[in-house]
């Protein structure tokens, strides 16, 4: 077996007794056991326990020389309100009948030692057998010897103690001398002693004489006995007989025969280790007791009543099990017998050893059991965790938002109760669900509308304001979507304009006003308008505004236009010859744009349009903006437009798909926008963009970038919140039927934080929102638990997903396509409610019962706030309603006992005079007896009277 490691030590053969604060421990060297340097001297001395110092060896406070060498020890807490006293008082037995008295505080300080004896009691004829300090009333010291006696001494002043009549036995029971003596641990006046011959007597300080008297059949010699620190009427006696050497626990209820005996000390490990020591060093056997083997000491443990540490002459110190009588461990064997056992006061599982080998060990037994768990096997009932390691209270946080604490009701009794509560961390997370699920309910897109408009007011961030607002437009009707996205990039039509638009494709019938002047503030280059105005253009003259030529130009006048100009030649002689290509190539040279695009329109259809192309790149040549926008418009070819467009003016970009895109190409176009937003860095601009494209996967990565990393001093639940709001509108404005691996994943999330501030059935509705293909084994579990936690019945085969409407109450979504709706299965009947249930075979003297029920229902709806109730309150109402009615229609069908029925009536009877504590007390009568054919519907009765009586 593993050995247990020695914290402290000291080479001393010394009787130990702990100080009451456990610090300090004082030393008396043994009556009949020499050391190993064979001293004759004897001594009390105290030592420190210091656990913190890394020295092994116990360091010595104080000594004292003494007379006589030492039967007993014991240490008092302080007896006197005086510092003089402020360590209490050592008292020691000696083996000629003295009892010393010393004061532990004089003898630890340098030079005081000498005066450490307080007194020097003189009252028994033979050794002192029996000493110890009352635990219970300090100041009381009971002592005994060979002649039968015990002294009962009074030290509330230590200097001048006093002392009781000797208490005396009239019979033959109490006469002998007296082995050993202990208090009783639980009741003050009570003391009980035993004797060599076999005879144990409890003894009452009021009344002066022994009380009860007992033996066990053959009287064997006892040496030792314990009071049991928890049960006052139990006491275990030990014995040293060599043919019997066990230890018994008795109850004085029934001293006919022991409770339980623990037998485990052997004589024959002690006579071969006796023979061995003898043979090795024969003075040994000489000053041990050679004809006795048994149980030197023990001691209970004050800790965990379970355990009891005894040592025997066989050479073992054994830790018991007093409830099983079975050995829990032992302290490793030595070279030879403890003869002294305590337990640390204050430290559970540290106890002091002293054997006969003249050594004074201190031990952590918790590594023995440590050790017993590998050696005896963990299947062992043995094994067990001390009482010191049970938590007196402790609390756990349970799955659904719940929180359970348990506390023991008593000092000694072992029982405890376990309350439940209701725990809500995020308070948030509750009332904005239920706002949300309210719109999500209707189905009607212009209430989504009113709840982005709502989360756009009451954003603090602009980006959130925006975001928002672009999923506002999103929701507007069919046909309109691309006129409020305009106006809300900054865009309107001409005001005539606006009502044709409605009604025809906004891609042929809108214009860009003011998109010059916004390219000219974002991106400083020259204006269209210095270019038009230096632009050489014909002269176009209207009917009304042409003036009259009085005269014919003359032909020289027009030679004499440009005579030096090579380019005008060149352009006439071409003329003249009908080449207008050549003509056109001419004036593009010269820069006359306007002149080549006149005689293009001479030279054909397809002249025409090459002109027109020359003429946009002559342009780009000029202007890279505003050109770049009419070559993409007369070319029809945006990709281009939205590849090469600064990213700046991304909003000017996405207003020009807006107008100019068809219905095939919007989506690629808004998604190769917000790509390159997002190798920019614009996160915003680039979420925004896939919101209009309708990629909600990009969408919510995006939108998932700032829940990761916190924003805005939000909480990582109200950002998760937020983002599975923005999410769920943008897949009704989307119309989307199935969820995405991504979308799935979300989901599964935020019904888990849903789950843990108890909104069970609101997550229920957004995990079946994930079908069958999609869920991840964490989600199917996290369902499963779901179901079972809020009696939503037994988990049925995963549905076909529903259209994506999370709600708790069925509704129907106007813009859904009926053909991808799956056909719903036959409805089972409804469960009966406060309202539907059947009551009209109700026995007239249970009538009251359904009159007082629903009064008590309506009145706990309204506490609740009825009608306007939402969230958790509106499904305790539901629940209310539902369980009540199931009552209803049981009493309906006489499926509730004679018995259960009349209590419910004496119930119903208090309710009806405000009673309420009587109407909880026959509840509860009710839980006890009635469980089994009530349990559905009492807890809910029980809520409602709460409420009610909380209500007045």
């Amino acid at each position: 077996m593993t050995t247990s490691p020695c914290i402290k030590s000291v080479n001393r053969s010394a009787l130990i007794a702990f100080s009451p604060h456990g610090t300090l421990l004082a030393a008396g060297t043994r009556a009949g056991v020499v050391d190993l340097s064979f001293s004759s001297f004897s001594y009390l001395e105290i030592f420190e326990v210091d656990f913190s110092s890394v020295d092994r060896e116990l360091v010595m406070c104080g000594r004292i020389s003494c007379s006589e060498s030492f039967n007993r020890l014991s240490w008092s807490e302080s007896v006197s309100s005086s510092e003089e006293f402020e360590f209490g008082v050592v008292a020691g037995g000696f083996a000629d009948g003295d009892i010393g008295v010393w004061n532990p505080k004089l003898l630890m300080s340098p030079g005081e030692s000498k005066s450490a004896l307080v007194q020097q009691l003189s009252r028994h004829k033979g050794p002192v057998r029996g000493l110890e300090f009352s635990s219970l009333k300090p100041n009381l010291l009971a002592s005994s010897g060979e002649e039968g006696e015990i002294f009962i001494w009074d030290f509330a002043k230590p200097t001048e103690p006093t002392h009781f009549p000797p208490l005396k036995g009239s019979g033959s029971a109490t006469h002998g001398d007296i082995s050993f003596l202990t208090w009783n641990k639980r009741v003050e006046p009570i003391l009980a002693s035993t004797s060599s011959h076999g005879a144990t007597v409890i003894w009452d300080l009021r009344k002066q004489k022994p009380i009860i008297s007992f033996s066990d059949s053959v009287r064997r010699r006892c040496s030792v006995l314990q009071w049991h620190p928890d049960i006052a009427t139990q006491i275990i006696v030990a014995s040293d007989d060599n043919n019997s050497h066990s230890s018994r626990i008795w109850d004085m209820r029934n001293t006919m025969s022991p409770v339980r005996e623990l037998a485990g000390h052997t004589k024959d490990a002690y006579a071969l280790n006796n023979a061995i020591q003898l043979f090795v060093t024969p003075f040994i056997g000489i000053f041990q007791p050679n004809d006795v083997s048994g149980i030197l000491a023990m001691s209970w443990c004050p800790h965990d009543s379970s355990y009891l540490l005894t040592c025997a002459k066989d050479d073992r110190t054994i830790l018991w099990d007093t409830n099983s009588a079975e050995i829990v461990s032992e302290l490793p064997a030595g070279t030879n017998s403890n003869f002294d056992v305590h337990w640390h006061p204050k430290l559970p599982g540290v106890i002091s050893a002293s054997s006969f080998h003249g050594k004074i060990g201190i031990y952590n037994i918790e590594v023995r059991l440590a050790c017993a768990r590998y050696s005896v096997g963990e299947d062992s009932e043995t094994l067990k965790a001390p009482k010191w390691h049970q938590r007196k209270a402790g609390v756990s946080y349970g799955f659904g938002g719940k929180l359970v604490a348990f506390h023991i009701t008593g000092p000694i009794s072992k029982a405890s109760e376990v309350d439940v509560h209701d725990l809500v961390t995020e308070h948030s997370i509750g009332s904005s669900s239920s706002e949300f699920e309210a719109a999500m309910c209707s189905g009607d897109r212009s209430l989504l509308r009113l709840l982005c408009e709502q989360k756009t007011q009451e954003s603090e961030s602009e980006d959130e304001r925006e975001t928002w607002g672009f999923l506002k437009v999103m929701l507007e009707d069919n046909g309109t979507t691309r006129t409020k996205l305009l106006n809300h990039l900054g865009f309107s039509l001409p005001a005539e304009e606006v009502n044709d638009t409605v009604q025809n494709d906004p891609s042929q019938n809108l214009s860009l006003s003011g998109l010059d002047r916004i390219e000219e503030a974002k991106e400083g280059f020259d204006n269209g308008e210095d270019f038009f105005n230096n632009f050489q253009c014909p002269n176009f003259v209207t009917e009304e505004t042409a003036p009259v030529l009085e005269e014919p130009i003359a032909e020289h006048d027009l030679q004499n236009g440009n005579d030096d100009s090579f380019f005008d030649d060149a352009i006439q002689r071409a003329l003249v010859v009908g080449d207008y290509k050549g003509a056109v190539a001419q004036c593009i040279a010269a820069n006359k744009m306007a002149d080549a695009l006149v005689i293009a329109q001479i030279g054909g259809d397809s002249l025409w349009e090459s002109t027109q192309v020359d003429n946009l790149k002559s342009f780009l040549d000029v202007l890279q903006l505003f050109h770049v926008v009419v070559a993409a418009m007369v070319n029809n070819d945006l990709a281009s437009l939205v590849i090469i467009r600064p990213l700046k003016s991304w909003k000017e970009t996405l207003a020009l798909i807006c107008t100019f895109s068809q219905e095939d190409e919007w989506t690629s176009l808004c998604e190769t926008l917000a790509s390159r937003l997002v190798t920019a860095g614009n996160t915003l601009a680039a979420s925004l963009c896939y919101i209009c494209s309708g990629n909600i996967d990009r969408t919510v990565e995006m939108w998932s970038k700032k829940v990761t990393v916190g924003h805005e001093g939000k909480s990582c639940v109200d950002l998760l919140q937020d983002l599975m709001e923005k999410t769920m509108v943008l897949a009704l404005a989307m119309r989307q039927q199935r969820l995405s691996a991504s979308l799935c994943s979300l989901i599964e999330k935020y019904a888990e934080i849903l789950a843990s501030t108890g909104l069970l059935s609101t997550a229920m509705e957004y995990l079946k929102l994930v079908d069958t293909e999609n869920a991840s084994p964490e989600l199917v579990i996290l369902r499963d638990r779901i179901a079972l936690l809020s009696e939503l019945g037994p988990v049925s085969p995963w549905p076909v997903p529903p259209p994506l409407v999370p709600t708790r109450c069925p509704c129907s979504c106007p813009w859904l396509p009926q053909d991808v709706t799956p056909t719903p299965p036959a409805p089972s009947a409804a469960s009966p409610t406060l309202q539907t249930a059947d009551v009209s075979n109700v026995p007239a003297q249970k009538r009251t019962v359904i009159e007082t029920l629903t009064r008590l229902c309506n009145e706990t709806s309204e506490a609740l706030g009825g009608s306007h109730s939402v969230g958790a309150k509106r499904r305790e109402i539901d629940d209310n309603s539902k369980k009540i009615g199931a009552l209803f229609a049981k009493l309906n069908n006489g499926d509730i006992s004679e018995t259960a029925a009349e209590k419910l009536v004496q119930l119903c009877q208090a309710l009806d005079h405000c009673d309420f504590p009587t109407a909880l007390k026959i509840q509860g009568d009710l839980t006890t007896n009635y469980w089994d054919e009530c349990s559905f519907w009492l807890a809910t009765l029980k809520r409602m009277i709460k409420v009610r009586q909380n209500a007045r």
